[in-house]
């Protein structure tokens, strides 16, 4: 099965350059995902009510090859391209119809927990059969392994009510926002992001202080996002 949507690039999700912003895109990929888990009936809304589980992300990897203009009209796919025993890989592919080229592409991995005791579930405890329809993988999405550099305090973010899902923890698009805004406004209208890559630990909430440290050289950014002591969020941007 492959979640299919057309659509053009509203003023909401543009950055000051007047094209779709980093942001929106991992909003779009978000929204695709959670959009064919609800078609293949696997999704968090029925994983918590049928299951006792919930879904999270594990790692999420980005690659833009063009951003899209405001008004500019796309065509994004999404589909599984790959499942184990306790994970799940779904693609999401940005395509501009009129220049018949690749916008974006974006691979994530996620996994199940018991919603009573925290641990892993087996996909298969959650509805995902093993029949379930898989694509071709899109090229050149793996996930890279960090390096163990020791990052520079930068600032910390107090987490808010509106920064919250469904399940009372942090949006995970959140994550990126609140490290993306360490970044001064010139930085993205003088350079493009080319890569983006977030591996996620532990669950943040309301009021929890999240510690942002940042080690790189201006082209290959890394940043730990901590909270008392322990890892909420590592991530890798790679700016063009």
């Amino acid at each position: 099965m492959i979640y299919r949507k057309k659509d053009c690039v509203a003023a909401s999700m543009c950055d000051g350059a007047t094209k779709l912003s980093v942001l929106a895109l991992f909003q779009l990929e978000q929204d695709a995902v959670t959009e064919l888990m609800g078609e293949l009936c696997i999704d968090g809304i029925t994983a918590m009510r049928e299951y006792d589980a919930m879904w999270v992300f594990v790692k999420n990897t980005l690659r833009v090859f063009r951003r899209p203009d405001w008004r500019e009209e796309y065509e994004l796919r999404c589909f599984v391209s790959g499942h184990s025993s306790a994970k799940l890989l779904i693609d999401t592919e940005l395509w501009s119809p009129a220049a018949g080229e690749p916008l974006a592409h974006a691979r994530l991995e996620l996994c199940a927990l018991d919603l009573k005791t925290g641990r892993i579930r087996k996909a298969a405890t959650v509805g995902v059969s093993d029949d379930i329809p898989c694509e071709e993988p899109l090229p050149d999405l793996s996930f890279t392994r960090f390096t163990k550099d020791a990052p520079a305090p930068l600032e910390t973010v107090k987490v808010r009510s509106t920064n919250l899902d469904y399940c009372s923890h942090t949006n995970n698009i959140e994550y990126l926002r609140y490290i993306l805004n360490t970044y001064r406004a010139e930085q993205f209208m003088a350079h493009e992001i080319e890569q983006v890559e977030i591996h996620y630990g532990n669950q943040t909430f309301e009021d929890d202080e999240i510690e942002i440290a940042k080690h790189g050289d201006g082209q290959t950014d890394t940043f730990s996002l901590r909270v008392r002591g322990a890892s909420a969020v590592d991530c890798m941007i790679v700016w063009q």
